[in-house]
């Protein structure tokens, strides 16, 4: 079964889960229902939650790179080294556009299991 959706190297993701598929479509499930929470309380950084932030972004880059969405993971990494340092100003600069990215993966993801696993939950 071939799986294309915008902004993921299924094949990445495959080879992280031993080629399982089942294992794979399952961190797609996980990646939808777990990922829009923690963007969204991504949305309210200030310098008092950068401690909070910093753990959220490193999972949203752990899921990404265990989905194969490397370049949200990559970007999820510059985030997480921004609050780590205590940049607020660097992490404002990017975080919205990150946040609509990773959205737009979830919505992609989304489409895929409604198309391929209708019978699955999401």
């Amino acid at each position: 079964m071939a799986i294309e959706i915008p902004g993921i190297d299924s094949a990445s993701g495959l080879n992280l889960c031993d080629g399982n598929m089942d294992i794979y479509i399952n961190s797609l499930r996980l990646y939808v229902s777990s990922i829009p929470a923690s963007l969204e309380k991504m949305r309210s950084v200030s310098q008092e939650t950068l401690a909070d932030y910093t753990i959220t972004v490193h999972s949203v880059k752990s899921m990404s790179q265990y989905i194969g969405a490397e370049e949200a993971r990559k970007t999820a990494k510059d985030l997480e080294a921004l609050a780590k340092s205590g940049d607020l100003a660097g992490i404002l600069a990017k975080n919205e556009a990150f946040i609509q990215y990773a959205q737009d993966i979830v919505a992609g993801v989304e489409g895929w299991l409604a198309k391929n696993q209708p019978n699955s939950p999401n």
